[in-house]
């Protein structure tokens, strides 16, 4: 990565404190992440965001509630159109694979993505796209996509790198029959059956499977 295309120091309307790059440094672009960068900008302070992803959003964004919700008004707008019997009478029923839905919210992640990525234009917040490790309390270490590095300093660093789900070691997720609430919705077949272990928000959005592939759930 060229010095170009690596973060400056912002003296833009902000002026951090002298002995740092930038007052607050936020890492995660997930809700969190992003309402703590939002809410410091808006107070004067200079602010960077690190994001390891190739977008903003975060999990939320890119395979949790927005995606699942996605999903779950497509399939329902299909059960409306093939129950309407305007439609149903005349033989015109629809059906689509699991793949053909996904295209919709994958259309509706772009969306939200380019929406996000405003939010910080708008407010002079830097963004950065790296992975990020502590080398103190005041420093990060940025590793680029190209493997490059920089040091980057910050009075203050918020962490809102989000969570990710629980994998017990005995069972395989290797298998292609078992998912996580961060993999199901790239599932490349309709499933016929479903068993979901756990009652966390994206279960909310699962009834999809009973409604729009007649699949068996438990």
């Amino acid at each position: 990565m060229s010095d170009k295309d690596k973060p400056q120091k912002n003296t833009e309307e902000t002026t951090p404190n002298p002995t740092f790059d930038y007052d607050a440094i936020v890492i995660g672009t997930g809700p969190g992440g992003e309402g703590a960068a939002m809410g410091l900008a808006k107070t004067g302070k200079s602010v960077a965001v690190v994001e390891r992803h190739s977008a903003v959003g975060g999990g939320c964004t890119h395979w949790g509630t927005i995606p699942s919700k996605a999903l779950r008004q497509s399939v329902s707008q299909l059960i409306h159109f093939n129950t309407n019997p305007l439609f149903s009478e005349s033989g015109r029923e629809k059906h689509f694979t699991f793949p053909q839905i996904l295209k919709h919210a994958e259309g509706v992640i772009r969306q939200q993505t380019r929406l996000r990525a405003g939010f910080y234009d708008r407010n002079r917040v830097q963004l950065i796209k790296g992975e990020a490790s502590f080398v103190d309390k005041h420093t990060l270490c940025i590793t680029y996509p190209d493997g490059s590095t920089q040091n980057i300093t910050a009075q203050t660093i918020v962490i809102a790198t989000g969570s990710r789900p629980y994998r017990p070691t005995d069972v395989d997720f290797t298998s292609g029959r078992v998912y996580d609430s961060d993999t199901i919705l790239s599932l490349k077949h309709d499933p016929r059956s479903i068993i979901i272990y756990g009652a966390g928000l994206l279960v909310l959005n699962m009834p999809v499977f009973s409604e729009g592939w007649a699949s068996k759930l438990t």
